[in-house]
């Protein structure tokens, strides 16, 4: 029987054995190509007569290319219509069994949209469900008993296809399987995300190919190393969790119009549209929805100067942290707790210090290593190095962006299917490989690492590493050693402002200190040694520390200002400071009376290069 043959007028097809026939034959394909659905609802066992859903019993409905009609009995009149095609494709739980519902597919433009209806709504609040089917294009009949029938055919309808629902955005356990971006899966199919279309989550979504992005986007970045560094970030996501690193991230400082902001733009291209970037102002209540919304993946934040310094001094933490606040249900228990780890872009034309000095608070080292101050202004133009053809820097930064229109959000998720079909994650220790490369960083430095350099390090080589190897996934269009590069002289240029003034202050004064250490260590009295009751003559010295007289410090500086010495020596962390405003801190248990004494890092000291 071919198409003209069916009576397309709503009322039905021209006789129920036709109708039958028609519905024993009609295959309908699923959206994504992967399983064959009959359009004939599956064989279910009758009602008892008597029961009064008895009229609306499964085995009595049908669907056909132009709908779902009711079966009569037979001999007892024509089909009737219900709605335009819909079926069941799914019946889905969560992991703890419970939250169930079934997966329901209506035919809307062309297209076969899936929509989750749980078990609850449909016994309790069917009109709810009728009212959102409605509003992703099904149509259902005007008749008064439209809205029972459907509900009696969504309520019968059954499937053998069982779905693990997924409401937490990213990696879905730790196999490093399965992954949701947005309402997107990656991965294992037996997984079902039950998200929101509204707010961040609508940006979630794709336009063009991860070719395209390459083509159109990953090539403006060439010889950009701001831009493969920003995109490289953007990449780094989904490594965070396998890495076992809390998040973290970047803050793109410059002057107005130097380009940051298409850096940012930029990296928000790697998991979806503009919707995506959120501004710095947004209470912390918000941010905590947001950045859950963004697990495993990126969170750009605009325009830093509009949050109060109060509230950045909160969120840096609690961003880079991975935790919501502790909040009660109704009924007074533990509600689930907000969790998230993600990589985070910032921009502004204040410094984070800059900021938080705001309000009279001075940064702490964890605060500074969570959001890493990148000049963005200081390249030939301005954030830009190459315009490839451009007259000028904002005609290329227009140049990006009107790219970045036509293509975004494939590049993200093709990282994450290449590490899936890989199984890089299992197959290769890809923190060993962050911890060398970060190692061989810091050995080129003149000074010793500290906690805060190794943290920074370790932060540039995961976005080396992610947008290394998203280029050898063949997704970027720059050369392989690229991403390394950028993140390498990224990492050298936050050195050098970090520590360049303290070392232009310290080089004259760490030689003294040096030769007396090579000199007299061996002579400091061993504080692992048994007691002898000898006086110490020049100070004392235990694996870590050497703790010297005030007397003795004075003749290692003894034609210079013995106190700026002590000062420049400070800021390096070559010398421990003292509590309060002392130079010096209470000596070791170990020594009678506990002096204040000038400590010394012996193997910082060492170990400093000295221009």
């Amino acid at each position: 029987m071919n198409s003209d043959e069916l009576n397309h007028d709503r009322s039905g097809p021209t006789s129920p054995t036709q109708f039958s026939s028609a519905a024993n034959r009609s295959i309908v394909q699923s959206q994504a190509g992967d399983v064959d659905w009959t359009s004939n609802f599956q064989s279910m066992s009758r009602h008892d007569a008597r029961s009064a859903s008895a009229a609306f019993d499964a085995s009595r409905f049908a669907l056909f290319p132009e709908g779902v009609y009711e079966l009569p009995e037979p001999d007892a009149g024509e089909p009737i219509y219900i709605c335009t095609p819909l079926r069941v494709d799914a019946v889905f739980a969560d992991q703890s069994g419970t939250g169930r519902g079934r997966l329901v597919s209506i035919l809307a433009d062309g297209e076969w949209l899936r929509i989750p209806v749980t078990n609850s709504a449909l016994h309790c609040r069917p009109s709810e469900v009728v009212a959102k089917l409605v509003d992703q294009g099904l149509e259902i009949a005007p008749d008064k008993k439209s809205k029972d029938r459907l509900m009696m055919v969504l309520k019968t309808w059954t499937s053998d296809v069982r779905l693990q629902t997924v409401k937490r955005m990213g990696w879905v356990d730790d196999s490093y399987s399965s992954f949701t971006a947005g309402a997107s899966l990656i991965g294992h199919a037996d997984r079902l995300p039950l998200t929101s279309a509204n707010g961040m989550t609508s940006g979630l979504i794709t336009r063009g190919s991860a070719d395209d992005w390459k083509a159109q986007v990953g090539m403006l970045c060439r010889d950009n190393p701001l831009m493969i560094l920003a995109a490289s970030l953007a990449f780094s996501g989904p490594l965070l969790r396998p890495l076992n690193m809390q998040g973290g991230g970047l803050h793109f400082r410059g002057e107005s119009s130097c380009g940051k902001s298409t850096l940012l733009k930029l990296a928000t291209s790697v998991w979806g549209g503009e919707q995506i970037i959120t501004q710095w102002n947004t209470t912390s209540n918000g941010l905590e929805a947001i950045a859950s919304t963004v697990n495993d993946m990126l969170l750009p934040l605009d325009e830093i100067g509009e949050i109060s310094a109060a509230d950045l001094y909160k969120a840096t933490y609690a961003l880079a942290n991975g935790k919501g606040k502790g909040r009660a249900r109704s009924d007074g228990s533990l509600a689930e707790q907000a969790r998230w780890r993600l990589a985070l872009i910032s921009t502004g034309e204040l410094s984070l210090n800059e900021k938080l000095s705001e309000s009279r608070r001075a940064p702490k080292d964890g605060q500074e290593v969570r959001f890493i101050d990148v000049e963005a202004d200081r390249r030939t133009y301005g954030a830009f190095d190459s315009l490839h053809g451009a007259v000028n820097g904002s005609a290329f930064s227009d140049m990006v962006q009107a790219s970045l229109r036509h293509a975004y959000g494939a590049p993200g998720r093709a990282f994450v299917e290449q590490l899936i079909d890989s199984n890089a994650l299992h197959r290769v220790d890809l923190r060993a490989h962050v911890d060398r490369m970060a190692s061989g960083w810091i050995t080129r430095l003149p000074s010793a690492p500290d906690g805060q350099i190794a943290r920074v390090a370790t932060r540039f080589a995961t976005i080396s590493l992610a947008g290394t190897m998203a280029t050898k996934f063949g997704l970027t269009g720059w050369d392989q050693a690229a991403a390394h590069d950028a993140a390498e002289q990224a990492f050298r240029d936050w050195y050098d402002r970090r520590y360049g003034d303290k070392r232009d202050a310290v080089d004259a004064f760490v030689r003294p200190l040096q030769d007396f250490l090579k000199a007299n260590l061996n002579a400091l009295h061993d504080l692992r040694a048994p007691r002898t009751g000898a006086e110490a003559e020049l100070g004392w010295r235990d694996e870590t520390k050497a703790y010297l007289k005030r007397e003795i410090w004075a003749t290692v500086y003894l034609n210079v200002d013995a106190t700026r010495a002590a000062k420049a020596l400070i800021d390096m962390k070559l010398l421990c400071k003292g509590d309060g405003k002392h130079l010096m801190c209470r000596a070791p248990r170990a020594i009678s009376g506990r002096p204040r004494l000038y400590t010394v890092n012996i193997d910082r000291v060492t170990a400093y290069k000295a221009e």
